[in-house]
């Protein structure tokens, strides 16, 4: 989970103590913006400066160097680095004794930042500490998703091969045709020695390793080219072929053929694969509850029903070529337009981009169900049930995403 920034929590701590921005400043709210430095829990290490009243201990010090990116933190390695880091904190609270004293936060500018990085700070701490921190897709789950997703999980064939390179087609064949007499003086170290161009492959005495079709093979111009011509040839030795301004005599030696990855071998690329639209699936359910918790309401011009009109939101979604966008505005459908006859179309047509941009069962899983709980008597019923039954049905979720219907 990403690490929110302590810059960033105490910004927010001081914006969030800013009451009274138009009352005359006091001592009390003064004091409301301490501390400057460190996370809040109580500290007893060494202090190692003090501007006025502020102490700035040693884990201060450290805190304050974690915060910074890595290459300002670099700024600070060697003997003297914590020294520099500690002269620069004490700049910092200097700097901040002074904005508080002139009461520069009442500046709307100021106020304004404070506001903004509070609100943004909050909204990070939310999703990332409260809703996803400790959340991880279960065994059980990572086994369903990999199951229902074989295909995307599979070993490439490669193939270990030697390699002669060559700037002409004579030298090429030459090289063939020594290779193919065989002999003391024309196996494949000798003739590398005697004929390939390429230093780093004459070093290794032609030994090019293991590549998949289109992989990256070291040493080799355009190696993609390469292996891509080179993965498709016979086991054993090749006639020479040219890639770029180079001819290559290869020898395959072994062949691994592609295969299916074992959950064991997929674990976490599936879990990678998944954490984006399990993480995400959190949110969006969060926010649907959240809304009636804390009674959403929209007025004037943009309550709900203003503005442009259901079919004219759902139009416009369908003409759109970014996919995020159109789920959020199927979304608003139902969110201002959920009596109208668009309502449900657009939870269906949520899941349906969902499915068909990112393969996200999940999201696509929410949206249906709310359009089944909320809207039983639409036209759309029975498709939405037998998508929402087959989400994890390898060939349903192939036919809609070639553009077949639902159903058969």
């Amino acid at each position: 989970m990403p690490r929110l920034s302590r810059l960033f929590f105490f910004a927010a701590f001081m914006a969030a103590l800013l009451t009274g921005i138009g009352c005359k400043g006091t001592a009390n709210e003064r004091d409301r913006f301490f501390p400057l430095f460190g996370d809040g829990s109580h500290d007893t290490t060494p202090v190692w400066a003090k501007v006025g009243d502020i102490e700035i201990t040693d884990m201060d010090l450290d805190l304050y160097l974690d915060e910074l990116p890595p290459a300002q933190r670099a700024k600070y390695n060697g003997p003297d680095g914590r020294r520099l880091a500690l002269k620069k904190m004490v700049d910092l609270a200097v700097m901040a004794l002074g904005a508080i004293d002139e009461e520069l936060y009442r500046d709307q500018d100021v106020a304004r930042t404070l506001i903004s990085q509070r609100r943004n700070t909050l909204d990070r701490a939310m999703r990332n500490y409260g809703l996803l921190r400790g959340k991880e897709p279960t065994e059980e789950e990572i086994r369903a998703y990999f199951n229902n997703n074989r295909d995307k999980y599979r070993e490439l064939g490669v193939v270990q091969a030697r390699d002669v390179v060559t700037l002409t087609r004579e030298d090429a064949d030459k090289a063939y045709q020594r290779l193919l007499a065989g002999g003391k003086d024309n196996d494949f170290p000798h003739v590398v020695k005697d004929l390939c161009v390429n230093q780093d492959v004459k070093d290794k005495s032609g030994e090019i390793g293991w590549f998949n079709k289109g992989g990256f093979v070291p040493f080799i111009r355009n190696s993609n080219v390469f292996s891509s011509k080179a993965y498709d040839l016979k086991d054993g030795l090749n006639p020479p072929f040219q890639v770029s301004d180079r001819w290559h005599v290869v020898e395959i030696l072994r062949r691994q053929p592609e295969r299916p990855m074992t959950f064991a071998e997929a674990h976490d690329k599936v879990l990678k694969d998944m954490l984006p639209g399990y993480q995400d699936a959190i949110i969006k359910d969060y926010l649907l509850a959240a809304r009636k918790k804390y009674d959403v309401q929209l007025m004037g011009e943009y309550a709900p029903g203003k503005g442009m009109t259901a079919d004219e939101i759902f139009a416009r979604a369908m003409a759109l070529p970014d996919p995020q966008t159109r789920i959020d505005l199927f979304t608003l459908i139902h969110t201002d337009y959920p009596h109208s006859d668009r309502a449900d179309d657009a939870l269906f047509m949520a899941a349906q981009v969902a499915i068909e941009t990112w393969e996200d069962v999940k999201i696509a899983e929410r949206y249906l169900r709310m359009m089944i709980d909320e809207y039983p008597d639409s036209e759309l019923i029975d498709d939405a049930t037998y998508l929402r039954d087959n989400l994890y049905n390898p060939e349903v979720i192939r036919r809609l995403k070639g553009g077949g219907p639902v159903r058969k």
